[in-house]
């Protein structure tokens, strides 16, 4: 089979799995039926090659990095995977995840759950096509959201920095974000206050900043809908003279969230899955057994890269 058919075929596996994951386990109230987050739309049929020719490396290679900042008191430390025989002279260019860590905890907390390492299985056995994560760290993450400039920085100097220094591919189909606990709120945050930079958003047991579900009409409303292409120009080079500039078509970013049946904060979660329904919002909302803590997300971590990979572009040389 090739790759991109074996990307859909996750894309509906996976949403026959939680679909059933959710109907096997009692919630305190019923999530309005969703809409399915996929479509198997036909694609067209490569002939399945080695992703980078004569590769025999098996994992990839994590760099730290600190990356400058005006926004913030310190400079931000990144921790960056890059999948296995990745070459930045190659022409080819990589999507990219970014990760976001829990209160109290700090950029090496996905790693020490397992996420790189998860992502070096199923990129070995070809189960996702290789992409870059990218764990950035909040250096002050008890700090009251409203007034915190992380997600500025993030946006207005991350993510630049990421795609200067990166073979990255700078399109929105080719970005993600996601986090846990309070990772997961800035995700959120983040990503529905700037749709056109993310194909995915993913919140893992997260329960929202405070004001944030009131906000939700508001970005929603800026999400292009379903049948609805906008198109922008944007520079492929960022510190070029003389920028090529491309026409990029938007699409309403896709929406996961899940938590397990004991999480603390699963009230708030399921208002928050409440009100993307009502908003109109496709999504899927999935509920585990389990509870916030790192047994849970680390026991889920091959779903969460299957879905973000189901959703971000493959590497291209375009």
């Amino acid at each position: 089979m090739d790759f991109f058919s074996k990307k859909w075929l996750i894309c509906l596996i996976l949403g026959g799995f939680f679909l059933s994951s959710c109907a096997s386990q009692p919630t305190a109230a019923a999530p309005t039926p969703i809409p399915a987050t996929f479509t198997a739309t036909p694609l067209p049929s490569p002939t399945v090659t080695p992703l980078v020719a004569g590769c025999t490396e098996t994992s990839g290679q994590v760099q730290i990095v600190t990356v400058p900042t005006q926004l913030l008191k310190q400079g931000i430390e990144l921790r960056v995977y890059t999948p296995p025989c990745y070459d930045p002279t190659d022409p080819a260019r990589y999507s990219v995840l970014y990760m976001l860590h829990g209160q109290t905890y700090s950029d090496s907390q996905w790693q020490d759950l397992g996420l790189f390492s998860a992502a070096d299985e199923l990129i070995d056995s070809r189960q996702i096509y290789p992409f870059l994560i990218v764990l950035p760290n909040e250096a002050d993450s008890v700090a009251f959201a409203d007034t915190s400039a992380f997600g500025d920085a993030l946006v207005e100097e991350v993510i630049p920095y990421v795609d200067e220094h990166f073979a990255t591919c700078r399109l929105q189909a080719c970005r993600g974000i996601g986090g846990l606990s309070r990772g997961g709120n800035w995700a959120v945050r983040i990503g529905f206050s700037n749709p056109e930079l993310f194909a995915v958003i993913g919140a893992h047991s997260t329960p929202l900043f405070y004001g944030d579900l009131e906000r939700l009409p508001k970005w929603a409303a800026a999400f292009p809908n379903g049948n609805q292409e906008i198109v922008i120009s944007r520079a492929t080079e960022s510190n070029s003279t003389d920028p090529v500039m491309i026409e990029e078509t938007l699409t309403a970013p896709m929406v996961y969230l899940d938590f397990g049946k004991n999480d603390e904060g699963k009230t708030q979660m399921l208002a928050f899955d409440l009100s993307l329904s009502q908003l109109g919002v496709v999504h899927q909302m999935v509920e585990f057994d389990g509870y916030h803590d790192p047994d849970y997300w680390s026991a889920h971590l091959p779903l969460y890269l299957q879905w973000y990979a189901a959703a971000l572009r493959a590497p291209s040389d375009d």
